[in-house]
């Protein structure tokens, strides 16, 4: 009698996760098509500042540093490190990112990744 409640209790589970992914990335899918056509070239990560959803992105190019987007996909800070520039402050205070894509054959040495399957 237990499992078939626990079987229950586990697909309901799934199903409200998914339902919760799905409603997540099409609240983003225009910021992520918006950042895919800037860096398909490139990287983008998924990070939390001040508890909110931003994004990192880079091409895939030595000495160009970085950028992060807000949710709507502007421009909120600059963060490249080479030539003598100086980040923006916020460049060391995103946290917990994520890679949602990573281009092929990149400088990093990373594996191909796309997350939410972008420009599909």
């Amino acid at each position: 009698m237990k499992r078939p409640l626990f079987i229950k209790l586990i697909t309901a589970f799934l199903f409200f996760s998914f339902l919760s992914c799905k409603k997540e990335n099409a609240e983003n899918k225009k910021t992520l098509n918006k950042l895919y056509e800037m860096f398909k070239d490139g990287s983008i990560s998924i990070c939390q500042y001040n508890g909110q959803t931003v994004y990192t992105a880079a091409i895939n190019a030595y000495d160009t540093g970085g950028s992060i987007f807000d949710k709507n996909g502007n421009l909120i800070g600059n963060c490249n490190y080479a030539w003598g520039s100086k980040p923006d402050p916020i460049c060391g205070q995103v946290t917990n990112c994520k890679t949602i894509y990573m281009v092929k054959d990149n400088i990093w040495g990373q594996p191909a990744i796309n997350l939410f399957r972008l420009g599909q």
